[in-house]
């Protein structure tokens, strides 16, 4: 099979890579990927991370659109050209949280699940998919940084940090779904950062620091935890399962 994985940005990337390559058990055989740094309408071949081939099991090419609001426009664009090179499932991963959505909601700084539905069936209806394709535009609600928050507790005790403590000092009850409680949960995973004497804002490293900390088992964990929804299905749909009802 193959896929192509259109996302936001790097720490998006780098978190589909790493979740194929601890599924796959870094088997080049099993599974391989190659991801793409899209810069206006170049494609940079990025040397890592990268694993197998073409002639992988499962082969999936990750594009990094690098803004917000591309996902869906650069999905649209380059269906064609994936259908012609025999790519079985175009998936598209954008946030909630934005611009659009705050306009929906006059501002008010609240998850709303109806909206959210809305925003789905109309940014949905503008790749214009053509019947046959499989194609499948993932959220992550809020954003990403909702499923980093719920998967926080392995990079906050690899800094010697209890995760009580730190939940403590900043208000976080780790026994939420965050996906329903938390409007922006990017300002809480930067101060859990900044707790264990490191930054946040997106970038490799950063990422790296977090991703390195994580196993299937905990990746496991939250798929099948009743939380993040939005989570579970990803993880689903990228690691072969069908289409789950979306958003």
């Amino acid at each position: 099979m193959k896929y192509a994985v259109y996302v936001e940005g790097q720490s998006e990337l780098l978190f589909v890579a790493d979740v194929l390559q601890k599924y796959s058990g870094y088997d080049p055989g099993r599974c391989g990927f190659l991801c793409i740094n899209l810069s206006a309408d170049d494609f940079e071949r990025m040397s890592f991370p990268q694993q197998g081939g073409e002639d992988s099991e499962n082969y999936y090419q990750i594009v990094n659109v690098n803004n917000d609001n591309l996902v869906v426009s650069k999905l649209r664009k380059d269906i064609p050209g994936l259908i012609s090179n025999s790519y079985n499932v175009l998936m598209g991963l954008k946030d909630v949280f934005g611009q659009a959505y705050e306009q929906l909601m006059d501002g008010e700084p609240r998850v709303d699940r109806t909206v959210i539905e809305e925003m789905h069936k109309a940014q949905f209806g503008v790749i214009g998919a053509p019947e046959g394709c499989d194609c499948r535009l993932h959220f992550a609600i809020m954003e990403y940084e909702t499923w980093m928050l719920a998967l926080i507790e392995r990079y906050v005790t690899s800094h010697v940090k209890e995760l009580a403590d730190v939940c403590g000092q900043l208000g976080i009850d780790m026994t939420e779904d965050f996906e329903q409680t938390v409007f922006h949960p990017y300002p809480l995973v930067k101060k859990i950062y900044q707790a264990c004497g490191e930054d946040y804002g997106k970038h490799g490293s950063e990422s790296f620091s977090f991703l390195s900390t994580l196993s299937v088992e905990d990746y496991e964990g939250l798929r099948h935890s009743g939380r993040c929804a939005s989570f579970a299905k990803f993880l689903d749909s990228l690691l072969g399962g069908p289409c789950p009802q979306l958003p």
